[in-house]
């Protein structure tokens, strides 16, 4: 074993070792409360542009791109753009001649200079509509060959019905070994049960829609590893990886 698997191993058994430890957990519940309070997910920007990740995230999706070397990204919900960018420059990194297909509901127009303009932008591709509309999916085939790697995340519209649609609408695009990432699952742990100014709370949300899609299958399951590893995570229960 060389020192880079050797710490890879370390820090797998270091991984374990903190998931059982009842006051991490403890601790974690209070801080993540503390951090969806405070709005915490709106601090950062990657290269310019807002980006309305966690960065514990973000550190493990570059490392299943690394792994990976998708030759798409299909991504729905754009915002600020700051997503499909940071899905760009790491598709960039690993070297693979591949795009990000991003699809907004409602790209507003000054986010879409922002985007046209960055440097990034010959890797992404804007599709602008609703993510469930057979006719962008269909679009989107069109460009995704088979046999190519591809990871889609779902971060648009957070109701249970909206992203049932999308993981049946779009898990047909990822290859084996490679993911669907639900972001905002944690809208089950965190909001109210009734409805507030948005359409999705506890009970109608993206995990269950996560549930209700794997009820249904076998051929994905939920990569708890990675969010082991995060901690801290948008996305729990949310790392789907393609097992057939």
């Amino acid at each position: 074993m060389n020192p880079t698997e050797q710490y890879i191993a370390n820090r797998d058994a270091q991984v374990k070792r903190n998931w059982v430890d009842a006051d991490l957990q403890v601790a974690n519940h209070l801080f993540t409360g503390s951090l969806i309070r405070t709005n915490y997910i709106k601090n950062f920007t990657w290269l310019g542009r807002p980006i309305m990740q966690y960065p514990t995230d973000l550190m493990v999706m570059q490392e299943l791109i690394w792994q990976i070397r998708p030759d798409a990204i299909i991504e729905t919900g754009i915002a600020f753009g700051g997503s499909s960018v940071f899905f760009a420059s790491m598709m960039n990194l690993t070297g693979k001649d591949g795009f990000v297909f991003a699809v907004d509901n409602e790209l507003r127009p000054h986010n879409r200079v922002e985007i046209d303009r960055h440097r990034m932008r010959d890797r992404i591709w804007i599709f602008e509509g609703s993510s469930t509309d057979q006719k962008i999916v269909d679009q989107i085939g069109d460009l995704v060959h088979y046999g190519q790697k591809a990871m889609v995340v779902l971060d648009s519209n957070h109701t249970e019905a909206h992203v049932l649609e999308e993981l049946r609408l779009y898990e047909k695009f990822v290859s084996v070994g490679s993911y669907i990432i639900v972001c905002d699952t944690t809208i089950e742990d965190w909001c109210d049960d009734k409805p507030t100014d948005r359409p999705w709370h506890r009970g109608n949300s993206p995990m269950t829609a996560v549930e209700r899609f794997l009820k249904d299958r076998n051929d994905f399951e939920v990569d708890l590893e990675i969010e082991q590893r995060a901690v801290i995570t948008g996305c729990r229960n949310g790392y789907l990886r393609r097992t057939r």
